[in-house]
């Protein structure tokens, strides 16, 4: 049998077998799916830490409502802070008196001036929480370390 007729069973059995098809298409495949996934976990990492920092200045606000009586900033901020297991958090604690005008706050006045519907303006507490996240790749139009940021406001009084 000559060596071409040999050659070209061999091929036509070559063509015909499907046998690491699966393989292949994987290995075609592999780089696309990594390139999407990758940055959904990322991403998402740093979208459920903005929310624990959220959690966390809700927290801190919560503690004041509760301990309204005496304001503390070192505890409210000790309690936003240990509110989440997240490390390098920030907490700022501020402590203002505002008039409300129609169904808003308004700006900050001093606790002992009228609002101008004659009465007393309210106390409030407002708790920041602050993070950085560092990404694991960069993206267009994102800082790396991209800033997380919470902020909740409760009056006291």
């Amino acid at each position: 049998m000559p060596i071409i007729t040999k050659s070209r069973g061999f091929l036509t059995r070559l063509g015909r077998d499907r046998a690491g098809v699966a393989a292949v298409e994987l290995a075609l495949i592999a780089p696309v799916l990594t390139a999407l996934v990758i940055p959904m976990v990322d991403l998402g990492i740093g979208a459920y830490d903005k929310m624990r920092i959220q959690n966390a200045a809700e927290a801190g606000a919560q503690y004041a409502l509760a301990n309204a009586s005496s304001y503390d900033a070192s505890s409210i901020q000790s309690a936003a802070t240990n509110a989440t297991s997240l490390s390098g958090i920030t907490a700022t604690v501020g402590e203002t008196c505002n008039c409300i005008t129609g169904s808003a706050i308004g700006t900050a006045v001093s606790c002992t001036t009228t609002c101008a519907d004659g009465s007393k303006p309210g106390t409030y507490v407002s708790v920041s929480t602050n993070m950085s996240y560092s990404l694991l790749l960069s993206y267009p139009g994102l800082t790396n370390p991209m800033p997380l940021n919470g902020r909740a406001m409760v009056r006291i009084q």
